[in-house]
C-alpha cells in the first residue's frame, strides 16, 4: 500500500499526454503535481480514503491550455456598449448606433466594439459618420483591429483633441487638411488619447468582471493566460484575486514597453519584484511593438500599400528599440515583440540574433506574425524564437483577396499570410493564442480555425492557403507545449508527466479525433488547475 495516497485520480480515459516518455488511461495527482501516468490497475491502487476518483470512461484528458496573447484588463473596457462585429455595411452600422444610442442618457458615452474597415468599403473614417446618430453624446468606437478607434465631434471636444499631437512613437492623430481632428485615432498613444475621457470601470466592478472572466477561461479549458500589456490596474487586480484565493489561472505579465518608457518601465518592475510576486503570477517578459495593424496602416512591410501605408516603425528609431531590448534582456526580460509585417518581422529577427536568453526563463517570442518573408521562415528554428500566432485573426480575410486586410497588403504579399505550416515544418516553434479582446478567447474555435484556416461557423467560405494549415495534434500542442516551451516552462507545463504540472483539463470528445467543425460544441467536463478543480465537480461515487 503506498504511502502516500493520491489526491485525485482520473482512469479509464483516453489520455493525451503530448509526451514521448509518458503513456496510459489513468493519472494520479498529489499536491499540484502528476505524480503518475499509467494503466488504470496500476493508478488506481494509489487511491486512499481521501482521494477523489474520477471515471473518465468516454472522456479525453489533456493538459491544461495556455492562452499566449490576452488583454484581459484592456478587454473588460473593450467589452463595454454595443459589439458591431461583423456590421459590414455602413447603413447598418449608422442604424445600430442609433437606435443604441437612443437609449442613453443625454451625457452618456456611446462606446462600441468590433466595428469593421470593411463597412466604410474604402472611404475614410470620419466623425460625420457618427455626429448625426448618436444625439450629441460623445462617442468612441473601437475599430476591429484595437489599433484604430473612431471618436465623434463631441468625444474629441472631452477628450480636448484639436488638431494633430507629436508622439514619442508613429501614433497619429489624423487631421484633414485644414488641421482638424477626423475622429481616427490611429496606433496606441492616440488611441489612448482620446480613450482617456471615457470614464474607467470601477476598482470593485472591474475585479468582479475579471473574476468572472477567469471563470469563463476556465469554462473554455484555459488554466495560464500571457498578459501583453500595461493596462491600468493590472497589478493591483492580480494581488487581489489572489489575495482573495480567487486567481483560477497562472498569469504571466509582459507589460509593454512603448518609445520613451524603457527607464520607467524597468522602475516599475523593480517595484514589482521588490513587492513580492505571486505564486499563481509574475512579470516574465516585455512586451515591444515593432509596428501597428495592417487594417489601419500600421504594420510595416517591404513595400508601401496602395495608400502609401504600412510601410514604416512605429519606432521613429528602430536603433532606440534594440537598445531597449538588449537593456530588457539584461534584466533578465526577454522581449515579446508585436510584428505583423514582414520587415517589421526581419527587423525584429536582426535584433534578437545574438543576444542570450535569461537563463531560466522565457524565450525571444514575436507575436502576430501575419506577413513573413521566405528567407526569414527558418529564423524562428534558427534563433530558437518562437512565433506566437492568433489563427482566427484571419477570419476578416478572405481568399478572394475582397477585403481590407488583403487590399492594403497587395497581392506580392497574399501568399506570405499566417505561414503557420511553414514554420512548423522548419523545425519553429508556433505558439497559439486569441489577443482577446481582439477575437473571442474561446480555444474550441480557435484549433478548429488553426485546421480549417477559415470560420469555423462560415462553412461556405474558402479557407485561406489551406496548405498553412496546422494538424489537430499541432494546434493542441500550440495552446500546451509549444506555449510552455515559449515561457520557458517547457520542463514543467505542457504535458502530462511525473512531476508536472497537475493543470489538466477533461474534454467530453477526444478533440484530437474530432471534425474541427464540431470542436465548438465539445463540453469541457472538467478544468484543474494546480491539482484544483476550477471548472466543474468531481461526481461522487463509490470508490473502487
Amino acid at each position: 500500500m503506498p504511502a502516500e495516497y493520491a489526491d485525485l485520480i482520473i482512469h479509464s480515459a483516453t489520455v493525451h499526454t503530448l509526451d514521448p516518455d509518458s503513456a496510459g488511461t489513468a493519472v494520479a495527482v498529489r499536491n499540484g503535481l502528476v505524480t503518475a501516468v499509467g494503466c488504470d490497475a496500476d493508478i488506481l491502487a494509489l487511491a486512499g480514503p481521501a482521494t477523489e476518483v474520477v471515471d473518465g470512461s468516454s472522456l479525453t484528458l489533456t493538459p491544461g491550455l495556455t492562452d499566449s496573447h490576452q488583454h484581459p484588463l484592456m478587454g473588460l473596457e473593450h467589452g463595454r456598449g454595443l459589439d458591431l462585429t461583423g456590421v459590414d455595411r455602413l447603413e447598418e452600422l449608422r442604424d445600430r448606433l442609433r437606435a443604441y444610442s437612443a437609449n442613453l442618457g443625454p451625457e452618456e458615452w456611446v462606446i462600441a466594439r468590433g466595428v469593421e474597415f470593411n463597412a466604410f468599403a474604402g472611404r475614410s473614417l470620419h466623425h460625420e459618420v457618427l455626429d448625426d446618430v448618436t444625439g450629441g453624446r460623445p462617442a468612441f468606437l473601437w475599430m476591429i483591429d484595437v489599433h484604430t478607434a473612431l471618436m465623434n465631434r463631441r468625444g474629441l471636444e472631452q477628450a480636448g483633441i484639436t488638431g494633430a499631437r507629436q508622439f514619442e512613437d508613429a501614433s497619429e492623430i489624423v487631421v484633414d487638411a485644414a488641421g482638424r481632428p477626423t475622429g481616427e485615432l490611429h496606433e496606441g498613444n492616440a488611441v489612448f488619447a482620446g480613450y482617456a475621457a471615457v470614464p474607467p470601470l470601477d476598482a470593485a466592478q472591474q475585479h468582479a468582471q475579471l473574476r468572472g472572466h477567469f471563470a469563463a477561461l476556465n469554462a473554455a479549458g484555459i488554466t495560464e493566460i500571457h498578459i501583453l500589456d500595461n493596462w491600468r490596474g493590472t497589478e493591483q487586480a492580480l494581488r487581489a484575486l489572489e489575495a482573495d484565493g480567487e486567481l483560477t489561472v497562472r498569469v504571466l505579465w509582459a507589460p509593454w514597453c512603448l518609445p520613451g518608457t524603457t527607464d520607467q518601465l524597468l522602475e516599475q518592475i523593480g517595484a514589482t519584484r521588490a513587492a513580492g510576486q505571486g505564486r499563481y503570477w509574475k512579470v516574465a517578459a516585455v512586451k515591444f511593438l515593432i509596428d501597428g495593424a495592417v487594417d489601419g496602416g500600421g504594420a510595416w512591410l517591404c513595400t508601401a500599400d496602395y495608400l502609401g501605408g504600412n510601410d514604416r516603425s512605429i519606432w521613429r528609431d528602430v536603433e532606440a528599440y534594440r537598445g531597449s531590448v538588449r537593456r530588457m534582456a539584461g534584466a533578465g526580460l526577454p522581449a515579446w515583440t508585436h510584428a505583423i509585417g514582414d520587415e517589421g518581422v526581419s527587423a525584429v529577427l536582426d535584433t534578437y540574433a545574438g543576444l542570450a536568453r535569461p537563463e531560466g526563463g522565457a524565450r525571444f517570442r514575436i507575436e502576430h506574425v501575419e506577413v513573413l518573408k521566405d528567407q526569414d521562415v527558418d529564423r524562428f528554428a534558427g534563433q530558437d524564437v518562437v512565433a506566437s500566432m492568433q489563427p482566427t485573426h484571419m477570419d476578416w480575410t478572405r481568399a478572394d483577396h475582397q477585403d481590407n486586410w488583403s487590399r492594403r497588403v497587395g497581392e506580392h504579399h497574399w501568399d506570405k499570410a499566417w505561414r503557420c505550416a511553414d514554420i512548423a515544418a522548419a523545425g519553429g516553434r508556433v505558439a497559439i493564442g486569441s489577443d482577446w479582446p481582439v477575437v473571442d478567447f474561446d480555444p474550441r474555435g480557435i484549433l478548429a480555425s488553426a485546421q480549417l484556416r477559415r470560420p469555423v461557423h462560415d462553412a461556405a467560405r474558402e479557407p485561406h492557403l489551406p496548405l498553412q494549415a496546422l494538424t489537430a495534434r499541432q494546434a493542441l500542442e500550440g495552446y500546451t507545449v509549444q506555449a510552455a516551451y515559449g515561457a520557458g516552462q517547457e520542463a514543467v507545463a505542457g504535458r502530462i508527466a511525473p512531476g508536472f504540472r497537475a493543470d489538466l483539463v477533461l474534454w467530453r470528445r477526444d478533440i484530437l479525433a474530432c471534425p474541427p467543425e464540431e470542436l465548438p460544441q465539445v463540453d469541457v467536463v472538467l478544468t484543474i488547475m494546480d491539482g484544483q478543480v476550477v471548472h466543474g465537480a468531481v461526481p461522487a461515487m463509490a470508490r473502487p
